[in-house]
């Protein structure tokens, strides 16, 4: 389906979804018949009235009403400029003008109209964003961008790859990252690494058909963590770039919503229950949890591997030098593995010692040299303990997920190969079999 279609059904009107969703884009949205303001109005944004001082009903009902405001000297350049577009086989056209409107006031609008045609090319619909200038805005009260940068949700412009065009909203607080600094980014660059391809499938599927997909991920903040957010695609018909160049398409707009809190809340996966507080390592059931739902939501030919390690004696380090000096390696090695990982929640403690990293897209020759260098960190690394040198080194064994294994499974080999590393005279790395 093509992806106009979200927009002007066959029978020429607009669906309920796609109404709700015009209503919510930043500006005022419209769709019309080929003749623009003098023919059939399809749908008109109620904001319609901060510009016009007309209801969205009123307009609706009379279309020439929007043009009557425009003076007669300006409407017709404006007429024969959307025309040419049309005839030359434009997808888009920007216009500038003023509408005077019933109390004598006047309020300058940019007009991005977007030029949608049939199969042979002919006009069968416009659909349009009215935008009050910024001169407009500073003399009817505050300026739009002012509003939405203040506003608790993100709200973007998206092309096909994600990338962003358009951003406003407070991203300082969300992401600690400015707008400007979005711009021109994907949004897949910010998504942790097991909901990048989950998102990828369901955007090409809601793509296919027309649809408005709505999704949980977790999106890096500057501060090395991650966020939830639930996030709202809605297909976008709309001119992303300058007047010059042509629509971006298909696009999405995204409106994206901050429920860290409401995630913690409802899953209980906090700091304090789902979190080991030495290590930062999930606890055993919220990674088991984690590595279930990385399987499940992956494509069939994702790849995830796993290292599974614990200390070597660890019971004799703490007989020697006391749980406290147990504690100092279980919290260095906690460390490690984070500036290793970037990703706690890929991190898991599964007992006293024993620890897991869940790897997503690597190979199984990539993850026995990241398990390599883990092992050589642990054992050329010396902790400070009452002015004493704790050394201390560890066994690890990987696995790479076989067709349609399941967590457990996994899980069981690369602890198989962690119990063969020992046999084989601890400090070293196994390959599962």
């Amino acid at each position: 389906m093509d992806s106009r279609d979200a927009f002007v059904h066959g029978e020429r009107s607009l669906g309920a979804e796609a109404q709700q969703w015009l209503q919510s884009l930043p500006g005022t949205a419209y769709a019309t018949d080929s003749a623009w303001w003098l023919g059939e109005v399809r749908f008109v944004a109620d904001s319609i009235s901060t510009l016009s001082h007309r209801s969205a009903a009123d307009h609706a009902s009379q279309p020439e009403l929007w043009l009557a405001q425009v003076a007669e000297t300006e409407r017709w350049p404006l007429l024969e400029q959307l025309q040419q577009a049309m005839t030359r086989g434009d997808s888009a056209v920007r216009l500038s003008y003023v509408i005077e409107r019933r109390d004598g006031s006047q309020c300058a609008v940019d007009d991005s109209v977007s030029i949608q045609r049939d199969a042979s090319g002919a006009v069968e619909a416009l659909v349009g964003l009215l935008q009050a200038s910024p001169v407009a805005a500073a003399k009817d009260g505050p300026p739009l961008q002012s509003l939405l940068d203040h506003g608790g949700d993100i709200i973007m412009a998206l092309d096909e790859d994600l990338d962003c065009h358009y951003v406003a909203g407070n991203t300082q607080e969300t992401l600690g990252v400015t707008t400007a600094s979005l711009l021109s980014a994907s949004l897949f660059a910010l998504m942790a690494p097991e909901d990048g391809s989950r998102i990828r499938r369901l955007l090409v599927e809601g793509g296919a058909e027309a649809g408005s997909p709505m999704v949980e991920l977790r999106l890096r903040h500057r501060d090395g963590g991650y966020r939830w957010f639930e996030i709202h695609f809605s297909p976008y018909p709309l001119p992303l770039g300058p007047p010059e160049e042509p629509s971006v398409m298909p696009g999405w707009v995204a409106i994206a919503r901050d429920i860290t809190r409401r995630r913690q809340q409802s899953l209980q996966w906090n700091a304090y229950t789902a979190t080991d507080e030495l290590t930062s390592a999930l606890n055993r059931e919220p990674f088991m949890g984690l590595l279930r739902h990385a399987f499940a939501s992956a494509d069939a030919g994702a790849r995830f591997t796993l290292i599974v390690f614990d200390v070597d004696h660890f019971s004799d380090i703490n007989q020697a030098w006391g749980r406290e000096g147990g504690d100092l390696v279980l919290s260095c090695i906690g460390e490690m593995c984070r500036a290793t990982l970037r990703e706690r929640f890929s991190f898991g403690r599964l007992g006293d010692d024993s620890f897991a990293l869940l790897m997503s897209g690597k190979s199984l020759q990539e993850t026995a040299a990241i398990a390599e260098k883990l092992r050589g960190r642990f054992a050329s690394t010396r902790v400070e303990f009452h002015g004493h040198w704790l050394s201390f080194s560890v066994s690890l064994g990987i696995a790479e997920r076989r067709g349609g294994e399941l967590a457990e499974a996994m899980l069981a080999r690369a602890e198989a190969g962690m119990q063969d590393a020992k046999q084989h005279g601890r400090d070293r790395v196994q390959q599962a079999l």
